[in-house]
């Protein structure tokens, strides 16, 4: 009895002991080098049609704004009485827009990832503050445009203003702000937090000075994701001033302003043709794609240098 089970015992350690190619290939398709292989080839053939995509996509834009690019329509208002179309008050629009919608998101999105990723343990609450994140997230743009305007415009008295689009895209940048900066403060390792308490240093100190340094590159990546989605932004901004053209470069912080997306949306539905705005519009995508790419270049030189930093070298 005791050489059958030693017998028994040696088999299945020898069944064990066989490597994976060695196994019954029962219903086995591939065998895991070509399984492998199907892998690898799938996954490049993805990552190059993606490329490909994106690289027609920014190649197509930047041929005919590059092509209808005119200095004249660049630093030039609109001038209703020729009919003369300028995009000069609709850049310093946007470009104010998302430097002040982000000014405001960015420190209270940061402040509310530190408090549930630090403060908080769990719980009914948290998960509910959480749940809402998420929710928000998902919430349409020209929902938010209308929350905006009924909250800002009408409720607290703001009116259709600059004020008013920074308040609402700010609403609407937050969940991806909190989102990023959340993951990029759980990536800190504990290590560094629990030396830090252990030299008697307090926990807002610790988060200060040795945590929030080392999740800067994370939390730059969420602003960089917010900048694009801000500077193209219409819907949302549709009903808090965004004016159609403008004559004048500047109405105030206080007055309506005017954005080159919605001076996209405006040319399309109010022209007579492609052939008549055709080459204006493609100079205000390529104008627009160009913001996009400064402000998220700003903001990759920034993450580079705090990585830098971080990282001694």
């Amino acid at each position: 009895m005791s050489k059958h089970t030693e017998k028994t015992s040696q088999q299945s350690e020898t069944k064990i002991a066989l490597p994976f190619d060695e196994l019954p290939k029962r219903n086995r398709l591939l065998t895991p080098k070509q399984g492998q292989k199907t892998a690898y080839i799938l996954l490049a053939s993805s990552a190059i049609f993606i490329f490909l995509v994106i690289a027609l996509f920014i190649g197509f834009i930047v041929v005919n704004g590059i092509a209808n690019f005119s200095f004249r329509l660049l630093f030039s208002p609109f001038n209703p009485t020729t009919e003369q179309y300028g995009i000069g008050p609709a850049i310093l629009g946007t470009f104010l827009l998302v430097a002040g919608s982000v000014a405001i998101a960015l420190p209270l999105g940061v402040l509310a990832a530190i408090y549930l990723t630090e403060y908080t343990k769990g719980g009914i609450i948290v998960n509910i503050i959480d749940q809402g994140i998420n929710n928000l997230a998902g919430v349409p743009s020209v929902v938010i445009g209308v929350f905006g305007y009924t909250f800002f415009s009408i409720f607290l008295k703001i009116g259709q203003s600059m004020v008013a689009g920074w308040l609402t895209l700010a609403c609407m940048l937050l969940p991806t702000i909190i989102r990023t900066s959340q993951e990029a403060l759980k990536n800190v390792p504990q290590s560094y937090r629990e030396g830090s308490l252990a030299l008697g240093i307090t926990k807002w100190r610790t988060i200060r000075y040795v945590v929030l340094p080392s999740a800067l590159p994370g939390i730059l990546t969420g602003a960089i994701l917010s900048l694009g989605r801000a500077a193209g932004e219409t819907a949302a901004v549709l009903f808090v001033g965004s004016g159609a053209l403008f004559i004048k470069w500047f109405g105030g912080f206080t007055g309506t302003f005017t954005t080159l997306p919605y001076m996209i949306l405006h040319l399309y539905r109010s022209s007579g043709g492609w052939e008549e705005v055709g080459s204006v519009m493609w100079q205000i995508a390529f104008v627009l794609m160009l913001i996009v790419f400064g402000f998220n270049a700003i903001a990759m030189v920034l993450r580079n240098r705090f990585e830098k930093k971080r990282t001694g070298n």
